[in-house]
């Protein structure tokens, strides 16, 4: 009664909180983590743990736990930890926890970069080598920067009346936002008039990805940007995810605005956007020329 009536969450509830029943508030909040394969991980370390007892030490041997144990780099476990401060941060919100309550989460250090790019003339030179009815799929990545998980569950009935935008539900985005794609400009608008020529069946995908995985292989491996073993199913060079990392270097070099990338993408925060625009020697041979005419310029100006 007194923890209640000055505002505080009684004792009595917080000391019977364990990892499960958080983890089911949360997952009952969002049901698609259910499949994240990060999640066993937790079960089998916190499994009846009482949360008053997940201390920043408690977390520290868990990350130690994973580093030896199951030999998992650091931004694997990075997710893991992500998942769990989520946990506990809707606990809070449900007022099942107090701000005080929640413990330091002390975060391995996340992967420098989130991809390689993928040059336009080196994707050109795969889309040589795909297949012609997966060109589309993965022109609209490398062009829209769209993640593999929601291109693969775009369906009719999110596609407008002309083709020529797509409007995504919260459901299907990473970041819980509904996004709006616009098939514009000289790389999308194909694109689109190859929808308005399709039959439309509003349950059906949009696109077809039919063992898109393996042509891309071959095709990388045929265009001198990766290796393709048909007998182990093993695979080197660029992945299919770097055509999200591309789509975002290839939109900021054409000097569209930092803002509006993070919104055409998807990106919540600067900083995720950060780990996709990633550094090579053309693209710092290109800034240092452009900085260096600005100088000759203002200098003889």
């Amino acid at each position: 009664m007194t923890d209640t009536s000055r505002g505080a969450i009684p004792t009595a509830i917080t000391d019977k909180l364990t990892y499960e029943k958080i983890r089911d508030a949360y997952l009952e909040q969002n049901p698609e983590q259910h499949k994240y394969y990060g999640l066993q991980y937790l079960d089998d370390f916190f499994k009846g743990m009482a949360v008053r007892n997940i201390t920043s030490d408690t977390l520290r041997r868990y990350i130690t736990h994973r580093r030896t144990k199951d030999n998992v780099k650091d931004p694997t476990i990075r997710r893991n930890m992500v998942m769990l401060r989520a946990m506990f941060n809707q606990a809070r919100a449900d007022k099942k926890l107090q701000l005080h309550t929640v413990p330091h989460f002390p975060m391995p250090r996340d992967s420098e970069a989130a991809g390689q790019y993928i040059e336009p003339k080196g994707f050109a030179k795969i889309l040589t080598h795909l297949p012609e009815n997966l060109r589309p799929f993965f022109i609209f990545m490398y062009g829209t920067g769209c993640r593999l998980g929601t291109l693969q569950k775009i369906t009719w009935d999110m596609v407008n009346s002309d083709c020529t935008e797509i409007k995504l539900p919260a459901e299907i985005v990473k970041s819980r936002i509904p996004l709006t794609i616009v098939l514009a400009g000289k790389q999308l608008e194909p694109i689109a008039a190859m929808l308005r020529k399709m039959f439309r069946d509003s349950s059906k995908p949009v696109f077809y990805s039919t063992n898109f995985r393996i042509e891309w292989s071959r095709a990388c491996a045929k265009s001198g940007l990766g290796t393709w073993n048909q007998k182990t199913r093993t695979r080197t060079g660029v992945r299919i995810h770097d055509c999200r990392c591309s789509a975002a270097i290839n939109l900021i070099d054409a000097d569209v605005d930092s803002d509006m990338v993070m919104k055409i993408g998807g990106w919540k925060t600067q900083a995720m956007l950060s780990r996709y625009n990633v550094l090579n020697t053309k693209r710092i041979r290109l800034a240092m020329v452009k900085g260096g005419e600005y100088v000759a310029n203002e200098m003889h100006g």
